[in-house]
């Protein structure tokens, strides 16, 4: 077996197509599909069944894939400890795939991946957001190398977690809103508003499920998947929501929104997360003093 042909299989099943995956390799199609032949000819076994115009792994790729993805994630390790050795970061080539919630990505994790390319300028970064259960499986599988999650606290066994910083949740309104004419909100006070709500299996989603419950009231709610789209809502006035305080900073500066005096005061932390089975190589090592540094100065 040769390393390029399992890179390739890995490509193919994370996308579940070969044309995707040429893209994110920068091969042409035929390359993939050459790659993947002769993978099945090494192995003796077929690993994608073709369906049409779709594509599935057959028992041997199911069987295939964790292994692949561990050699893969030793033979990057053993090139950057290589490249490491020399003293100089800057040699450093290979891919790292992070994941985070969409408000880390859009408004804490920016600077963080600027800093990463300026120590690793040869580097490919591959880089999204991804809810808590999405991210979780994904480090679990091996298809991500780190993340960050936006959390009160972390249940992943098969992590390595550490809390890199504190980021409080802001109640923000449009702002006329009447209840910014109170020296204090309570969350009982939200029972007649419309509440601007991220869709469940998001911290500050399960912040405010819970203060709704011990508040007992049952306001009207509208449900977004956006964090941009829910903040737009409340800046036009359709409700009130609950945020990172990261994720509203220009809004209130601009004055689109404005922080209600709600007197619950929720903060989660921001958490780095790697598989507990894989030895930190330079490059997520450095991820995470980086992301130490921007956040806690």
């Amino acid at each position: 077996m040769e390393l390029k042909h399992l890179t390739t299989f890995l490509a193919v099943a994370r996308h579940m197509s070969f044309t995707r995956a040429a893209q994110d390799l920068d091969y042409v199609q035929s390359s993939v599909t050459a790659h993947i032949k002769a993978l099945e000819q090494d192995l003796g076994a077929a690993l994608f069944e073709r369906l049409g115009r779709r594509i599935t792994l057959t028992h041997a790729g199911r069987e295939l894939l964790p292994h692949a993805r561990q050699l893969a994630h030793q033979a990057e390790q053993a090139r950057q400890a290589v490249e490491g050795a020399s003293g100089d970061p800057r040699t450093i080539r290979g891919t790292l795939r992070i994941a985070a919630p969409e408000s880390l990505c859009a408004h804490l994790l920016p600077p963080v991946l600027r800093a990463l390319m300026d120590h690793f300028p040869h580097l490919r970064v591959v880089f999204g957001p991804a809810g808590r259960n999405t991210l979780l499986t994904s480090l679990n599988e091996g298809t991500l190398d780190a993340g960050f999650l936006l959390e009160e606290k972390i249940t992943a066994p098969m992590a390595t977690t550490e809390l890199l910083a504190q980021e409080p949740l802001r109640l923000i309104a449009h702002p006329g809103h009447p209840l910014l004419h109170r020296r204090h909100v309570d969350t009982a006070d939200l029972a007649d508003e419309t509440l601007l709500l991220i869709e469940p299996g998001c911290a500050q989603r399960d912040v405010m499920d819970r203060e709704l419950g011990r508040a007992a009231i049952h306001p009207t709610t509208m449900e977004f998947v956006s964090v941009e789209a829910l903040k737009r809502c409340a800046a036009a006035g359709l409700g009130v929501a609950l945020l990172p305080a990261a994720a509203v900073t220009d809004e209130l500066a601009r004055g689109e929104v404005a922080p209600l005096p709600w007197t619950s005061k929720p903060v989660l932390g921001i958490h780095y997360l790697r598989h507990k089975d894989r030895l930190p190589s330079t490059v997520i090592t450095t991820l995470a003093d980086l992301a130490r540094h921007h956040w806690t100065g």
